[in-house]
């Protein structure tokens, strides 16, 4: 066989692997989509925090970020506790708003972390049909009044 006839048998049987590969994730019309949030906070009373986030992936944009109705409870006798609250995300083209729940620690440190799931309950805007869940982490100065977080997301436009 001569090296341009076999040349050409390789990219067909190469071509034919990627259409293998790709016909079918092509035709599964999963709308399933990643979610990425970055936020910078700092609490503005006793069960609210209020700063800035930046979106990326299922949705592109910037704003800010409200927290109202958290609830930090403590799950004596650790150093623990159970956070709640709900979060509005304001950007250029509509709001998300989500449900958190979680666990802090450790409340003794100045510097605690908080780890935990959302669910997005409803948007406005270009986001008005945007449901889904995910995951948080955040880390709270409290000697700065910083809280830094992220949130990851699968999302159903």
């Amino acid at each position: 066989m001569s090296l341009n006839r076999r040349l050409a048998t390789v990219s067909l049987v190469v071509a034919g692997v990627a259409v293998a590969v790709v016909a079918p994730l092509a035709a599964s019309g999963d709308p399933t989509q990643r979610l990425y949030i970055g936020m910078n906070l700092h609490f503005t009373g006793p069960d609210t925090t209020a700063g800035a986030f930046v979106a990326s992936g299922a949705v592109a944009d910037s704003g800010t970020a409200d927290v109202s109705d958290l609830t930090i409870t403590p799950a004596a006798p650790a150093d623990t506790a159970r956070l709640f609250g709900t979060e509005t995300y304001t950007g250029q083209q509509g709001t998300i708003v989500t449900r958190f729940q979680g666990e802090a620690f450790p409340l003794s440190s100045p510097h605690e972390v908080g780890i935990g799931r959302f669910d997005i309950v409803s948007g406005t805007g270009a986001y008005a049909d945007v449901s889904g869940q995910g995951t948080f982490e955040i880390v709270v100065d409290a000697t700065t009044n910083q809280i830094i977080g992220t949130e990851v997301a699968t999302v159903h436009p």
